[in-house]
C-alpha cells in the first residue's frame, strides 16, 4: 500500500529541494546585484567628493591670492571659471542620473543623498563657473558655502558603511579612478 505512493513522496521531496534551492539561489544573485549597485554608488560618491575638492581647491587658490587673481578667475573668459563650470554641469548630469537610476528601496536614501549633494554642487558651482559677467561671478563666490553638500556626503558616507555591513561590501578603496574590493 505504502509502495504506490513513493513515487509522489519522492516527486514532493525533489519538487521542495528545488524550490529550496531556487528560493537561495535568487536571494544570493539579489544580494550580489544590491552589492554591485552598492559599489556602482560608491564610484558616483567619489566623483561628487572630486567636484567638492575642485571647488576646494579653487577656493584655497583664491583665499591665498591677491584681488588681481580673483578678478582674472572671475573673468568671463577665465579658464578656471570653465573647469568650475565644467564641474557645474557634470554635478547635473550626475544628479539627474541618480534621480533616475532604478535601485533598490534598500539603496534609495544613499542615492537620495548623494543626488543632493550632487544637486547643489551643480548649482553652487554653476552659480560661479556660469555667471554672466564679472560682478555676477565675484557674487556667487561670495556666497559659496559647501556645509550642506558636506554633510549629505557624510550621511552618504554612513549610509554606505551601514550598507556594506549588510551585504557584505566591505574594504572598498578608490584608487585613482579605480574601484577595488
Amino acid at each position: 500500500m505504502l509502495g504506490e505512493y513513493v513515487p509522489y513522496i519522492v516527486i514532493g521531496i525533489v519538487a521542495a529541494v528545488l524550490i529550496a534551492a531556487t528560493i537561495v539561489l535568487a536571494r544570493l544573485a539579489w544580494r550580489r546585484q544590491v552589492r554591485r549597485y552598492i559599489v556602482g554608488l560608491i564610484g558616483r560618491k567619489e566623483g561628487i567628493v572630486a567636484g567638492v575638492r575642485t571647488l576646494d581647491g579653487v577656493i584655497a587658490a583664491l583665499a591665498g591670492g591677491s584681488v588681481d587673481d580673483v578678478l582674472a578667475f572671475a573673468a568671463p573668459d577665465s579658464e578656471d571659471r570653465r573647469v568650475v563650470a565644467e564641474v557645474a554641469s557634470r554635478m547635473r548630469m550626475e544628479a539627474t542620473e541618480l534621480a533616475d537610476l532604478p535601485l533598490p528601496k534598500a539603496l534609495w536614501t544613499l542615492a537620495d543623498e548623494l543626488g543632493s549633494a550632487a544637486h547643489s554642487l551643480g548649482v553652487i558651482a554653476g552659480g560661479v563657473g556660469e555667471a554672466p559677467d564679472l560682478e555676477a561671478a565675484l557674487d556667487a563666490l561670495a556666497l559659496l558655502d559647501l556645509s550642506a553638500i558636506r554633510t549629505s556626503l557624510s550621511t552618504a558616507e554612513d549610509e554606505i558603511a551601514r550598507l556594506g555591513e549588510r551585504y557584505g561590501v566591505t574594504d572598498v578603496s578608490v584608487y585613482g579612478g579605480g574601484l577595488y574590493i
